[in-house]
C-alpha cells in the first residue's frame, strides 16, 4: 500500500498519517551490498499545504541489517529520521503522483530514507577491521630478538 493524502482534506487542516509501508512496494530495485532494510518503513508524519506545495514533516524509522565496512561482520542497527521534512511542489516535474484526490507521497519518503542510510556502516567506531595475518617470512622476523631491525635479514645477505 502506497502513501497517499486526499488534497480535498488538506483545505480544511493538516492530516496526520501513521502506518508503515511494506518492504516489497518500497525498496523496488534498490540493492546495496552492506546496508538491507528489513523491517517495514514506519512513519507518523503530518502533511499540511502551503499554497501551491505540500509540507510534510514528522518521523520515519526502520531497522536495517548492515555489514561492517572494515571487518564485514553483520550486525543490526536502527535507522531512525526525527526531523523529517520535505516540500513537495504541487505543480512542475518534481509534483507527486496523483490518482483523482489522492497523491502518491511514497517517492519523496523513499529518497529521504535511501538519502539516510549509513555509507559506510562500522560495528563500532573503535573497529580495527580484519585481523593481519602473518606470513612464514614474518613468523621467522618475529622469532629474532624483537628489538632487531628489520634490516637485519638484508644485512646478513652474502652477495
Amino acid at each position: 500500500m502506497l502513501l497517499k493524502v486526499n488534497l480535498r482534506h488538506l483545505d480544511q487542516g493538516p492530516t496526520e498519517l501513521d502506518g508503515e509501508l511494506p518492504l516489497e512496494e518500497f525498496l523496488g530495485d534498490f540493492k546495496d551490498e552492506l546496508v538491507r532494510i528489513v523491517s517495514p518503513i514506519r512513519y507518523s508524519i503530518a502533511v499540511e499545504r502551503d499554497g501551491e506545495a505540500l509540507v510534510i514533516r514528522g518521523q520515519i524509522s526502520t531497522d536495517l541489517s548492515c555489514d561492517c565496512a572494515r571487518c564485514l561482520m553483520t550486525f543490526p542497527q536502527k535507522l531512525e529520521m526525527k526531523d523529517f521534512l520535505v516540500v513537495v511542489p504541487l505543480e512542475g516535474d518534481d509534483a507527486p503522483t496523483r490518482d483523482g484526490d489522492f497523491a502518491d507521497l511514497t517517492p519523496y519518503v523513499r529518497t529521504d530514507t535511501f538519502l539516510a542510510l549509513p555509507t559506510k556502516p562500522l560495528c563500532n567506531p573503535d573497529c580495527r577491521g580484519l585481523p593481519q595475518k602473518a606470513t612464514a617470512r614474518d613468523s621467522r622476523l618475529e622469532t629474532e630478538a624483537p628489538e632487531a631491525s628489520p634490516w637485519l635479514a638484508l644485512d646478513r645477505l652474502k652477495l
